[in-house]
């Protein structure tokens, strides 16, 4: 992009400034052209200036909804002015009249409204006919006794006077049906204090947060984004920031090969097609880093595949979390798909503190006794050195390096990506908002500046969110070009979804402005403190595409890409040679919700059933999924009798898809596929494959009665009662736990 092409973006993007009307208010009673800026949200509105039916004058405003259109929750229309207002300005006046078709009182779907700046100062719903004009007077007093501050650098700012008042007509619910219409007049600033004031209770302001198209220039002094460079000084000034709010960090050795990381393996699993290895390696001289690395089991010979830095959220088992939280399993879920994960410890959590076994306890890591100035540079270096790891690691492809974590997790893997440009793709689930968001009681912002955080908050800014050297969406900034995936769910009781959403358009503009729209992904999902399943299928997604990688290859690829326009070409696969190749193809097919691959899958199921029981058993899932329940009998017998590990567990998934054919689902000798499932709950003893049972049912099982009986009958299980130091429960105690909490299987 040129720069005269830039700078005309960034112009657009900025918004263009309304006019500045400078005193009073010009054009009141709108009998003069001019002075007064249409607006409009959702494009089914009529909003217009037009003479006749004036409460005094010629003219009025108007903005109406015709009988019959449909509108959305957040549409509205109306005008604004900007002005100049000061302390000697106490109130301010207008007229309006309304009418709305339906006369209900619980039919509030269209309101009146009065803003000064972006806080609604008065508000009535439209109900009936309102015929005559009424007038309505407001205090502004309340609104004006604090200065409004504007800033103009890096800790400088000025007072301004300059205020929007805004008029419209909001739907606070969408209707498809019933007509309305407002009108408004005179308005008038007064200069003493109305009688009694009209003003709605105070709302909620929305907190202001710093403007990303702007840096500091060599005298601290804030300035407009114009060309290229100035980004890199951004992220400069950003990166600045960080490390004032968490200190230094520090150079990582220089290693040659995998051997200078003096890796330990400690422990080793086989789930499914990965292996979980818990191993111990050397970060720096005296320093020792705790981590899981997840590898997959089937891989070509030779093929390099990515590499993922997974970070854990706050729990006190730190990497062990993931073992425990059904709701969180994205480093399981990537090494079931080909990728390499590797998950540390933060410090303070899981094996970085002392544990007593006696009293199955953790004790305390000791923050004063390490280098590092908070608990947050410490996790970053760790990262980086979990990513020098990775590139030296000879399946991984040291080119595709990406981060994804959830809460603690969330905005540690964008601390990281903002100080690491080798971490192409960041997924954050639930791990930001900007401070002033977070803010939402007076001393909650102190959680920040705690050991595990960020301790310089309160100790050098006091916790004063006005001086401090960064905010969360900026770090985001920091990612750009780079990709990055926001799944921030509306419900979040921890990061309020709300605050991810307002500065969303702020980080999608940087975006823009730089040459990289399509690299910011926000994702808000009706969910609480979690990472539900589709936003982690769709945070899989750009993975896969930002990396060009799939677990079912270029049909994988094709499919997510291009959707139903994939279907020829998924079809044509249906006859190639490869039988992978046909299957994927089919599997591909049925996720577009086009069942075609069935007979192909049936022929390679019969094929199968003389050569590899495995594949036959995968095949006979998918078989399920297609509608058809041929694999029943195989699947029942491996689940329970299977000759390897991989067997039952795949006979385990096939019986949940089985079983999800509801009246459709076979029973033979008394068995169906619940009894099945529930029998090899009661007896499976292979560690390995009891852990992949448990999150298949928990995945998979459309019945959520049956889903907590078989987990109840887990919980029974003799072969595993074993519980992860510090906890009081087992892995099947947890999953029979939320099934229960969760009332049905729709949130996972």
């Amino acid at each position: 992009m040129s720069n005269k092409a830039l700078i005309a973006m960034i112009l657009v993007l900025s918004g263009g400034d309304l006019s500045l009307q400078a005193g009073d208010l010009k054009n009141p009673g709108f009998e003069d052209e001019g002075s007064w800026t249409t607006i409009e949200k959702g494009g089914n509105f009529n909003p217009f200036f037009v003479k006749g039916e004036s409460q005094e004058g010629k003219k009025h405003f108007t903005v109406s909804l015709d009988r019959n259109v449909a509108t959305k929750k957040g549409d509205y229309a109306g005008l604004v002015q900007k002005l100049e207002l000061g302390k000697e300005d106490k109130g301010l006046s207008f007229y309006v009249k309304g009418q709305h078709q339906a006369k209900s009182k619980k039919q509030q779907y269209h309101w009146l409204e009065l803003l000064l700046d972006e806080e609604i100062i008065w508000e009535e719903p439209l109900q009936g006919t309102d015929t005559e004009w009424r007038k309505i007077s407001l205090d502004l007093s309340r609104y004006l006794e604090k200065a409004k501050l504007r800033r103009t650098g890096r800790n400088k700012y000025e007072e301004i006077k300059t205020y929007q008042i805004t008029f419209r007509l909001f739907e606070k619910n969408g209707v498809n049906r019933f007509s309305a219409q407002g009108w408004v007049d005179n308005f008038e600033l007064l200069k003493e204090s109305p009688a009694n004031p009209q003003n709605c209770e105070e709302k909620k302001s929305i907190p202001r947060i710093n403007d990303l198209l702007t840096y500091f220039d060599d005298d601290d002094l804030l300035q407009g984004i114009t060309s290229p460079e100035h980004f890199e000084i951004k992220r400069k000034q950003i990166l600045e920031g960080l490390e004032q709010g968490m200190g230094k960090l520090y150079k990582r050795p220089t290693r040659a090969s995998l051997k200078d990381f003096n890796i330990r393996t400690r422990l080793t699993r086989t789930r499914g097609r990965y292996t979980r290895k818990t191993i111990d390696f050397d970060v720096a001289p005296g320093e020792v880093l705790h981590a899981d690395l997840y590898e997959p089991i089937e891989k070509k010979p030779g093929a390099k595949v990515p590499g993922i830095i997974g970070a854990h959220p706050f729990g006190s088992m730190g990497k062990g979390s993931f073992e425990m939280w059904p709701l969180n399993t994205f480093p399981q879920d990537l090494a079931m798909l080909g990728y390499i994960v590797i998950v540390p410890d933060c410090p303070g959590f899981g094996e970085t503190r002392p544990f007593n076994a006696k009293t199955n306890s953790w004790g305390n890591y000791n923050f004063l006794s390490d280098r590092y100035e908070s608990g947050t540079i410490n996790s970053v270096f760790n990262y980086m050195s979990c990513i020098d790891l990775l590139q030296a690691h000879p399946d991984v492809d040291a080119e595709k390096i990406g981060a994804i974590g959830h809460s603690l997790g969330g905005h540690n893997a964008m601390f990281l990506a903002a100080y690491d440009e080798r971490v192409k793709v960041t997924v954050s689930s639930c791990g930001w908002t900007p401070f002033a968001f977070y803010a939402t009681t007076p001393t909650r912002i102190k959680a920040w500046a705690t050991d595990h955080y960020m301790p310089p908050l309160k100790t050098v800014y006091n916790l004063d969110l006005n001086t401090f050297p960064f905010d969360l969406h900026e770090v985001a900034a920091a990612i750009a070009p780079r990709v990055f995936v926001s799944c921030s769910p509306d419900g979040d009781g921890v990061f309020p979804g709300w605050g991810p959403k307002y500065a969303a358009s702020y980080i999608q503009k940087y975006f823009t402005a730089i040459g990289a729209k399509n690299n910011f992904v926000f994702y808000q999902p009706k969910a609480g403190h979690e990472f539900p399943l589709e936003g982690r299928r769709k945070a899989y997604r750009v993975m896969n595409d930002t990396f060009d990688y799939h677990f079912h290859g270029k049909l994988g690829l094709l499919t997510e890409r291009s959707g139903s326009k994939a279907s020829p070409q998924l079809n044509k696969a249906l006859s190639d040679s490869d039988p992978r190749v046909r299957w994927a193809a089919a599997e591909m097919l049925w996720r577009l919700k086009d069942t075609s691959g069935l007979e192909t899958v049936k022929n390679d199921f019969r094929s199968a059933l003389k050569k590899d029981v495995e594949h036959a058993l995968e095949l006979a899932g998918l078989l399920a999924q297609l509608g058809d329940h041929s694999g029943y009998e195989l699947s029942a017998t491996s689940a329970l009798t299977g000759e390897s590990p991989g067997q039952r567990w795949r006979a385990c998934i096939a019986l949940a898809h089985i079983a999800n054919l509801g009246e459709l689902a076979p029973k033979s000798g008394g068995l169906d596929p619940v009894a099945v499932l529930k029998t090899m709950a009661a007896e499976e003893e292979n560690e390995g494959v009891f852990f992949v049972f448990l999150e298949k049912m928990h995945r998979i099982l459309n019945n959520h009665e049956d889903m907590i009986d078989i987990f109840s009958i887990a919980k029974q299980n003799r072969h595993h009662i074993e519980v992860l130091p510090g906890y009081k429960k087992t892995t099947a105690d947890v999953y029979h736990e939320v099934a229960e909490r969760d009332g049905s299987n729709l949130k996972r």
